[in-house]
């Protein structure tokens, strides 16, 4: 794609692994039995014995997708799993800057917006989504058929664009990175956000708002399959990561990182939970990655903050 974000995805692939709620009174968990410090911690919901997870509304049914990942968790931490009631991204990036959440599954640049409003977050690991494959995702520009002058991201100039979400990794901050790569300013009157990556799909498939847009690959693939969008370029981002808080107790972090980190989707059948199509067809586990393997997103929101509010949040 363009120059900036090249460099930055070659430093991504250049790693070993291979991308306004009020707080609630967080409760102390018990020191292990040898009464160290560092054991302790505390839980969002002030219960030990019960974990408040959260994933982004992406998609519709995000929850009841991710069901089978908070089994997991339970089964792995012998604890009741919550899910954190979230309506947009924002609610997400909320409740981890106020200790309402203790672990959830969220984008790269959800992670950099959270880590800014001062949540104290750790990544377990990275979203796989092929089997066999590195951590990593990616960003789809699309067009819809009709659109035949369009070839480039340099002809998305002086139209509707469709992006997913102002907090969205790959349907709005890699996009206007590239865009603005290729010399290409979005006016205000010319964004539309589909919210949800399908969605945002479709409505480029559909043309009324917009004839061309972004969507992750998992779900703008099949519309290019089916003839109902046509590709236009794609760009390789940092895999969606799962965190925790910093703050929970050291034995439960040390759970959560020996059983998340380089796991597979067999980790999941052995210990007897049951796939849904949603992760059989995009989650084939995370791989395990640090703090650093986000430096791309910060250094793509510390180019593109003029254009977009969210990196400057």
């Amino acid at each position: 794609m363009q120059s900036t974000l090249k460099r930055g995805l070659a430093i991504a692939a250049g790693l070993t692994l291979a991308f306004g709620l009020s707080a609630c009174a967080a409760g102390t968990a018990d020191s292990a039995t040898d009464g160290s410090d560092e054991a302790a911690g505390t839980f969002a919901s002030g219960n030990e014995d019960t974990l408040v997870f959260a994933v982004l509304p992406d998609h519709e049914g995000a929850d009841q997708d991710a069901q089978p990942i908070a089994d997991w968790i339970a089964e792995i931490t012998g604890k009741n799993v919550e899910f954190f009631q979230a309506t947009d991204y924002t609610a997400v990036v909320q409740g981890l800057a106020a200790d309402q959440i203790d672990i959830a599954q969220i984008s790269a640049f959800t992670y950099f917006q959270s880590q800014n409003a001062g949540a104290e977050i750790e990544p377990i690991g990275a979203q796989i989504t092929q089997e066999g494959a590195e951590p990593g995702y990616y960003s789809v520009a699309v067009k819809n058929p009709a659109a035949t002058d369009v070839s480039s991201l340099e002809d998305f100039a002086d139209r509707p664009v469709c992006f997913v979400n102002p907090t969205s990794t790959s349907g709005f901050a890699v996009p206007m990175g590239g865009l603005l790569e290729a010399g290409v300013t979005v006016s205000e009157d010319n964004r539309f956000f589909g919210e949800e990556h399908d969605l945002n799909a479709r409505k480029v498939a559909e043309g009324t708002d917009c004839q061309v847009g972004f969507a992750q690959d998992i779900d703008a693939d099949p519309l290019i399959e089916s003839g109902e969008l046509e590709e236009v370029t794609r760009v390789l981002v940092p895999a969606a990561p799962i965190v925790m808080q910093a703050a929970l107790p050291q034995d439960v972090k040390d759970q959560l990182t020996e059983a998340l980190a380089d796991s597979t989707q067999s980790d999941l059948t052995d210990a007897g939970i049951e796939l849904n199509e949603f992760l059989t067809d995009g989650w084939f586990g995370f791989g395990k990655v640090d703090d650093a393997y986000y430096d791309l997103i910060r250094t793509l929101c510390s180019e593109i903050a003029d254009e977009v509010e969210a990196c400057r949040a």
